[in-house]
Formats: C-alpha cells, sequence, structure tokens
C-alpha cells in the first residue's frame, strides 16, 4: 500500500488537474510525462481535478470516478445501474464483486448491504495499491480484497454467493477470460438458487451482443440489460433461478422502497428493464448446442 503518491500536472491537454503515480518521489517527471503522453506509461495512474479522482488505465476509457467530499457515493452512471439488482434481491448474504477499479461498488455494498459478506477479486496489484486513495474499507470479518485473476478464482470457489458482480476490463473493454461460455457456466454454477450475475458491458460497441448470446444461453435466456447512455456501457442481468419470470407489479413497491432508502432511480431502472424484457439475445438456432 502506498503512503504517497508521485504527483505531476496534467500533461492532457483535455483533462486538466494534477496526475498522480504509483512512483517513488525521486522519480524523472519529464521521463514519466513523456511515457503519459505517447500511451506507453504501463500502470493504472490518477487525475484528481476539482474534487474529482479518476482512475484510468489508458486516457480513452474511465475506470472510476470519486467525489472527495462524498467517497462512497456511486458517481459514474454504470455503477448506478449495476445496483439495479437489489429490487430482485434486496438482502443478498455473499456477494463476490470480480474487479475493483475505485472501488466505488465495493464501497457502496459495504455501507448500504450491512448484512452481506462482501469478496473482492482484483488482478492488479496496482490498482489495488489506490485503496487508501479511494477510501476503501480495510479487509474485516465481512469484506476482503484478495489479489487473484477473477476467472481463475471463481472455479475453485464454492461459498455461497447471492450476487456475482463484474467490472473487470482493460484498456479496450471487457477482459475476454470474462466474457465466454466457460466463465458464465462457472458464474452459474457458484451462484445461489436466486442467485444473479450482473455484468457491466464496456468497450467495443459492436461486441455487446455476442457476450449477451452467451450468457443467454448458459442462463436458458434469463437475462435481462439495461444501456447506459452517457457512458456507453450496457449492463446484463442474468437470473439463475429456471422459475425466474419477473412480477414487475410485486417488485414497483420493492423497488420505491429501495429508491427513498438508497437515492438510486430504482423506479425508473424497473421500467426500462421490464420494457427490455422481451428482447431475444439468443444465439442462432445452429450454435445453441452443448
Amino acid at each position: 500500500m502506498n503512503d504517497t503518491l508521485f504527483e505531476l500536472p496534467s500533461p492532457f491537454e483535455i483533462e486538466l488537474g494534477t496526475v498522480k503515480l504509483l512512483e517513488p518521489p525521486d522519480s524523472d517527471a519529464a521521463k514519466l510525462t513523456d511515457q503519459l503522453l505517447k500511451g506507453k506509461y504501463s500502470k493504472p495512474f490518477l487525475i484528481e481535478h476539482e474534487g474529482l479522482i479518476t482512475l484510468y488505465f489508458t486516457l480513452s476509457l474511465v475506470q472510476s470516478t470519486m467525489q472527495i467530499a462524498r467517497p462512497d457515493r456511486l458517481d459514474l452512471a454504470y455503477t448506478r445501474k449495476m445496483m439495479a439488482f437489489l429490487p430482485f434481491y434486496p438482502r443478498p448474504k455473499a456477494m463476490l464483486l470480480l474487479g475493483m477499479g475505485g472501488g466505488s461498488l465495493a464501497k457502496f455494498c459495504y455501507r448500504h448491504l450491512p448484512r452481506a459478506d462482501i469478496t473482492v477479486v482484483e488482478i492488479d496489484p496496482d490498482v489495488i495499491a489506490f485503496r487508501d486513495t479511494f477510501k476503501v474499507p480495510q479487509d474485516s470479518d465481512r469484506f476482503r480484497i484478495l489479489c487473484d485473476d477473477a476467472a481463475a478464482y471463481i472455479r475453485t470457489h464454492n461459498a455461497r454467493t447471492d450476487i456475482i458482480m463484474v467490472d473487470a476490463f482493460d484498456g479496450l473493454g471487457i477482459a475476454p477470460e470474462l466474457s465466454n461460455p466457460d466463465f458464465y457456466g462457472e458464474a452459474c454454477r457458484v451462484l445461489s438458487a436466486n442467485g444473479i450475475l450482473v455484468m457491466n458491458l464496456a468497450g467495443d460497441k459492436a461486441g455487446f451482443e455476442d457476450p449477451l448470446a452467451q450468457l443467454a444461453h448458459v442462463f436458458d435466456d434469463r437475462v435481462l440489460s439495461l444501456k447506459v447512455r452517457d457512458g456507453g456501457n450496457q449492463i446484463a442481468f442474468a437470473f439463475k433461478n429456471p422459475d425466474f419470470h419477473p412480477q414487475w407489479d410485486r417488485l414497483k413497491p420493492v423497488a420505491i422502497e429501495l429508491e427513498k432508502k438508497l437515492g438510486l432511480e430504482f423506479g425508473r431502472y424497473l421500467q426500462n428493464l421490464e420494457k427490455n424484457e422481451r428482447r431475444s439475445f439468443s444465439l442462432p438456432r445452429k450454435s445453441r448446442g452443448r
């Protein structure tokens, strides 16, 4: 864990503020600036500007943001929409978060779901090194961060898991190891009887349909999705229960109550999920054989 970060003025024309790096205090600022500008800096980095800290792997794709004055707030729209599983499963007892980023989802779940045991798996130790900067809770009896490969970890994970949240991607989009039928099958195996897989699809929009189709195949078409207009993301929700069929009239009062409690627009999320319910993500028939 780094107590101090190396700081230099942002060299980017489109991103003002201060760049913060996981580098020793005697580092060569000119060399690091050159690497950043050429896209050759190999570690994640932060930019702080006007009360906001943003995590980048590359400047082309924002990984996470945090309001310094409100560190537990879900600042990006896609993170708020990922919480739309709550009307379907308001009181999860065990959650597995694959990908940490700035810890936005981990912090929100830790604060607002006090009965949930939360395990976060993050492959990049440099991302975990920003943990204190992003005010992520310390490990405890109900919260822990593991440095591990999520695809490998889930193959050996046998503890109760009600919710799996996947928000792990590289500079190009979602990590390919976490967007294939083998991973989806392992996620389905790990989930409890009424469990839900929540997945952030980001990056190349043209690639969204394939992971949605693969999810629908593994979860027998029990998949709903939400688009994130201002971020270009899409959030998928896959339900393990073979008898799952959303009873929207019963879900709406739950959504309204959660909206009052947590301040997220669960009513609108539910309306959009209902609107998209009939959309088919199925693979072509010739591709659906096991």
